[in-house]
């Protein structure tokens, strides 16, 4: 081969070995971007899966109250909480404009603002979360911790969800919650709510009890408020003029009475309601007995209620208030007041009868039960049976410290008194006039009674049913002096606790915007 050609042969190939390293190097670089690409591809999917999950939403702050951050959770429980009550106003009747078949965020509540009813239950939520925050920090800023039927009371709580997770079909108690209360809560979260909501009640009303005033201020306060502290003793009949305002033709249609059939209809029937109104307000004041007239009138009065003893404040709105008010009473004296609501042809015309009006200073009791269901209309062996748990539970805590802590624990994971659950079932300032039924309030009000004294008390005179297990705390003021207190205390507490509170913003983070 000549040296020319050899040369050549030689750059050829270093060419085409120049040219080979390059398709290798860029066969390389593809491979790579590929490789780089299928990262950030494999990345994007799992941050999309984590964001799908809730993993961000649910960490961010949604509200910061008072220098505390709360997360879209805990607000959503909130607005929940505000959301039920409007759909359980507006499912039972009651005039609101919310409507709750529609999704709130296309429901304006304010026309002039534009405040939808999504805005307004956020707005509540935050609020309430506000409220109980801010007790929360005084509570411990005072060192204040929640008393041990307080934390037996949470303990119900969580237990109660669980019940209604299992009991709902749920496979445990974290679906559940978040069936309910949104897909970021948790058992942990809902928990801490619940402690807070718990904490802050505890501490408000413990404040409150702790208030005292002198027996100058009661006597002030009772001068100015006599008509709602006194004691009236009276009887009052309702005569009522009603009509039905259809009819049935012969041939078992029902028809609609004429506005002119109405009227004449009601106005006879009103002629004689009056007419029997005062025929037993002339007994009456002749000397009649008012238990013999309810019983010689009954299929002629609406209602009768004789020889009562109420205090002012119960009776307050009725349409006789003013007149048994007035300090001109005197005993036996009679009156017959009228009450028109012709618009649905109904006419009342009450009987009133005034025999006594005085401060009452005997005094009230202060106890603690524990109600065990028998059912809402039971049989003689589910009343049996409710009888034996009662005894049984009563029982269980004697053989324990049998103190009132322990009474209170009891009650509140076993009472069927919603009512009085989370106070350990306590009522305080159990009188005559307290409207508990007559075996309850004849056990409380036993002259004998002692401090510790405990007993079984049959309930056949509520909607729910069953036994009493019965705790005598202790005597207490008289019912005047009791109202006093708690009515000075309750508006005390108000303004303490709007002070922690009012003035405070909420501080809306970009969390807020995962509350719906």
């Amino acid at each position: 081969m000549s040296a020319s050609r050899e040369k050549k042969t030689r750059q050829g190939s270093t060419y085409a070995q120049r040219r080979n390293n390059k398709a290798e190097e860029k066969s390389s670089r593809m491979h790579v971007v590929y490789g780089v690409v299928g990262v950030v591809i494999a990345i994007l999917a799992v941050a999309l899966l984590v964001w799908d999950s809730g993993f961000f939403q649910k960490r961010t702050t949604a509200v910061t109250i008072g220098g505390e951050d709360f997360t879209p959770a805990t607000v959503q429980f909130y607005y929940n909480s505000a959301y039920s009550y409007y759909m359980s106003m507006a499912q039972m009747g009651y005039t609101t404009d919310f409507d709750a078949s529609l999704d709130p965020k296309d429901q304006v509540k304010d026309e002039e603002s534009g405040e939808t009813w999504h805005d307004y239950f956020l707005d509540q939520a935050i609020e309430s979360l506000t409220q109980v925050t801010m007790i929360n920090h005084s509570a411990q800023e005072a060192g204040y911790t929640l008393s041990t039927v307080g934390q037996a009371y949470v303990d119900q709580a969580m237990e109660q969800a669980q019940q209604s997770a299992r009991s709902s079909g749920y496979s445990n108690m974290e679906s559940y919650l978040r069936a309910k209360y949104g897909s970021y809560m948790t058992a942990k979260i809902y928990e801490e709510i619940v402690t807070a909501q718990v904490t802050a009640t505890y501490y408000e009303t413990d404040h409150q009890n702790g208030l005292t005033y002198s027996d100058e201020e009661l006597e002030s306060y009772y001068q100015e408020n006599k008509n709602s502290l006194d004691t009236f003793n009276f009887s009052v009949f309702t005569v009522q003029a009603s009509i039905e305002t259809t009819t049935t033709d012969e041939e078992g249609n029902t028809v609609d009475l004429t506005d002119e059939e109405k009227q004449a209809a009601f106005d006879t029937a009103k002629t004689e309601a009056q007419a029997t109104a005062q025929e037993i307000q002339n007994k009456l004041a002749a000397g009649s007995d008012a238990a013999d007239l309810a019983e010689e009138y009954s299929e002629k009065v609406y209602s009768a209620s004789v020889h009562q003893s109420q205090m002012g404040s119960s009776f307050s709105k009725s349409d006789y208030a003013e007149w048994l008010y007035d300090a001109a009473r005197q005993s036996g004296e009679t009156t017959i007041v009228e009450n028109d609501d012709s618009a649905n042809y109904v006419y009342n015309y009450y009987v009133v009868q005034i025999e006594s009006r005085q401060r009452d200073e005997a005094a009230t009791a202060d106890i603690r039960h524990i109600l065990v269901s028998a059912g809402s209309n039971p049989t003689d062996e589910q009343f049996a049976q409710a009888e034996e748990r009662a005894q049984s539970l009563l029982d269980s805590w004697k053989s324990g410290s049998a103190d009132e802590e322990s009474f209170a624990v009891m009650a509140v994971e076993n009472t069927a008194d919603t009512g009085s659950q989370s106070t350990g079932g306590l009522y305080t300032g159990v009188s005559p006039y307290s409207g508990y039924v007559e075996d309850f309030t004849n056990w409380c009000l036993d002259s004998s009674r002692q401090p510790g004294d405990t007993g079984l008390v049959k309930n056949t005179g509520s909607s729910t049913q069953g036994w009493h297990i019965m705790y005598f705390v202790g005597w207490n003021d008289p019912a005047w002096k009791v109202t006093a207190k708690n009515t000075l205390a309750s508006a005390a507490t108000q303004e303490w606790v709007s002070g922690l509170y009012d003035g405070v913003e909420a501080q809306r983070g970009s969390g807020i915007n995962y509350v719906k």
